[in-house]
């Protein structure tokens, strides 16, 4: 094919930075929504915090399925198919009347789209298409992410507050089908084979090309320790990320700022992460993807403490969401990265699609302890420690972990054709 001088891995990028900036942008603005379904529903946060925490879990769950049919059938039929459906339930959340449809609509539809549209399908097409700027790469998934929940929840919060809730829901839905389907459908590619190209765009045969097909089953994944130590991490992560999307607006208003000085907080932590993202990327591809995998676990248990200590003083809450940027983006690409290097890039699918269903436990779990502890304390302090203890110890278990590649050369599969 004709030379580019972009190299057609950064197209595939673009696309799914789209998708996952929707997906995610939606699954981080749930917090703005607690409030107002609380009371149009007359349920409570404990409630509430059950039926996220349900599709948290069933996300993860999804996730092998998921990453398993993109290995077979190929990530842009899975991820155009989940797209619709991610729309369609985000639509039917909006028509909810009862808890039980809640618990339908958005605890199991919307689990299965973000599953197919999140970053488990993106990772493991982006990681085939790189190795040299592999962390780079996945970094840029991070950002997309992150620069959801900065766009999304203060956007999401004005759409509530002046259209309502429920109309909210059917713009986010419109919008999703709008600027996705087209990007998956016109840009992706399975793997740079499937284009006569190699990895990172390096001329075939040298070094670094990636001319075998990297590859360990699941099964031999599972019993190794490092398996184990990127799953404890991600547990860690779901654990606090989810309990800051779902109650980080809810507890910064308790704690007596406006509903929308606590949105933006989390639009400018979100927007900060986005630069942090590209700069700890370029930073792991030259010093490694370990030491920044435990950089960000231990910041962002001194972030998760300063959010929780600062009350009634709007310069310093976005003060420390600017600085706190550098501590949210980055441990799903140091971990997918960390996955292909020690288990082979096309095994990206199947074994950090299983690892990821380690992070929803930790996601659900989050979510529905902040809303329980929260009934039974009146407050979040207990919540916030909890997952500062367990930053720390990720932290340490990241450092700890052996990344030495454990993967056997394959012939080169081609998922989906091109």
């Amino acid at each position: 094919m004709t030379p580019s001088r972009v190299f057609y891995g950064w197209w595939v990028t673009l696309a799914f930075s789209v998708a996952v900036f929707l997906s995610n942008g939606i699954r981080f603005a749930i917090g703005p929504f607690l409030k107002p379904i609380v009371a149009d529903l007359g349920i409570d946060r404990a409630s509430f915090s059950l039926v996220v925490a349900l599709s948290l879990l069933l996300y993860g769950v999804f996730m092998p399925l998921v990453g398993h049919l993109a290995d077979r059938l190929g990530a842009r039929l899975v991820a155009v198919v989940g797209t619709v459906l991610l729309a369609a339930a985000v639509a039917g959340t909006g028509l909810v009347t009862n808890l039980w449809q809640l618990y339908l609509v958005y605890g199991v539809a919307v689990a299965l789209g973000l599953a197919a549209t999140g970053h488990v399908v993106a990772s493991a097409v982006i990681s085939r298409w790189f190795i040299r700027r592999r962390a780079t790469a996945l970094s840029v998934i991070g950002g997309a992410s992150m620069a959801g929940m900065s766009v999304l929840v203060p956007v999401a919060m004005w759409l509530i507050l002046a259209i309502g809730w429920r109309a909210t829901y059917g713009v986010m839905a419109g919008a999703t089908v709008v600027l996705t389907v087209p990007l998956i459908l016109w840009l992706v590619r399975e793997s740079p084979e499937s284009m006569g190209l190699t990895p990172d765009g390096v001329p075939a045969g040298s070094r670094g090309s990636g001319a075998g097909a990297e590859q360990t089953p699941i099964g031999a994944a599972v019993q190794t320790v490092p398996f184990w130590q990127l799953c404890g991490g991600m547990y860690t992560c779901g654990f606090s990320m989810s309990l800051l999307a779902a109650h980080g607006v809810p507890m910064l208003t308790d704690h007596g700022y406006h509903a929308m000085t606590a949105s933006w907080a989390m639009g400018v932590l979100g927007a900060s992460s986005m630069v942090g993202a590209m700069l700890l990327g370029a930073i792991a591809d030259r010093l490694g993807r370990r030491p920044v995998l435990a950089w960000l676990y231990a910041t962002r248990a001194i972030l998760f403490t300063a959010l929780f200590l600062v009350h009634d003083r709007p310069g310093a809450l976005l003060l420390i969401a600017a600085l706190g940027g550098a501590s949210m983006s980055g441990s799903m690409a140091m971990t997918s990265a960390l996955t292909a290097d020690i288990f082979g890039r096309f095994s990206v699918g199947s074994i950090f699609g299983s690892i990821f269903l380690v992070h929803q436990a930790g996601a659900a779990t989050g979510s529905w302890l902040g809303g329980f502890l929260f009934e039974q304390s009146g407050g979040y302090a207990l919540a916030f420690g909890i997952a500062c203890t367990q930053l720390l110890v990720g932290a340490l278990v990241s450092l700890a972990i052996d990344d030495r590649a454990r993967c056997a050369a394959t012939p080169v599969p081609v998922a989906g054709g091109r």
